[in-house]
């Protein structure tokens, strides 16, 4: 049977037309109706903020590293942030990949002070003291939530159990501890050369 032949009915009045328009108007009322769930389902996912390129930790955030993306709802993280006013000028703590979402705990701040000492015990507040660096080669072993101890000249253990939230190439740490620590620590770094120690592993670094 050729093509004519195959077709010919839809030229012919009669049942068979019948059938088959009915047929043709069944299947484009299905493919419109899948095509509007799809595009539906689309515009329910939520519009989160995402990295728009890499940007490396301790950098201040400006609206050109992010963007909005729509993902689904279980892809989307607890603290996800969907405004870029949010992030312009925050502190970047970890290095971040394109298509990463930007949560509260991505950026310097209570979130992920809170994050980093959820597992101490209560007591005396944290805050965070800025530690230069000698030697910026040190920098990359400095990862992001490391606990370290601080200490000076003798030598002398200034504080201990602190934790890296920002190591940045400018050649400073920002170190979290507790309160009366990171006094002592901001103190002492204006008359004495510190060292930073990481806890899980013995090196050390020498701080000016």
């Amino acid at each position: 049977m050729d093509f004519a032949e195959r077709f010919a009915h839809w030229r012919t009045p009669g049942y068979r037309r019948s059938v088959a328009i009915r047929r043709a108007v069944g299947i484009a009322l299905v493919a419109v109706a899948a095509a509007q769930l799809v595009i539906g389902a689309a515009r329910e996912d939520p519009a989160v903020l995402v990295f728009s390129r890499e940007v490396a930790p301790g950098v201040a955030l400006t609206t050109d590293d992010v963007e909005l993306r729509r993902l689904p709802d279980t892809a989307v993280p607890e603290g996800a942030l969907r405004d870029a006013a949010l992030v312009d000028g925050q502190v970047l703590a970890a290095a971040a990949a394109p298509g990463e979402v930007v949560t509260t705990t991505r950026l310097v701040g209570p979130d992920l002070t809170a994050a980093l000492v959820a597992d101490e015990p209560e007591g005396e507040p944290f805050s965070m003291v800025p530690v230069p660096v000698a030697e910026v080669d040190v920098i990359p072993l400095l990862t992001h939530g490391a606990r370290v101890d601080v200490v000076g000249q003798g030598p002398r253990t200034v504080a201990t159990g602190g934790r890296v939230v920002t190591a940045g190439e400018e050649g400073t740490v920002l170190v979290l501890l507790r309160q009366s620590d990171a006094e002592e620590v901001a103190a002492s770094s204006l008359s004495e050369p510190l060292t930073l120690v990481l806890s899980a592993r013995p090196r050390a670094f020498t701080m000016p």
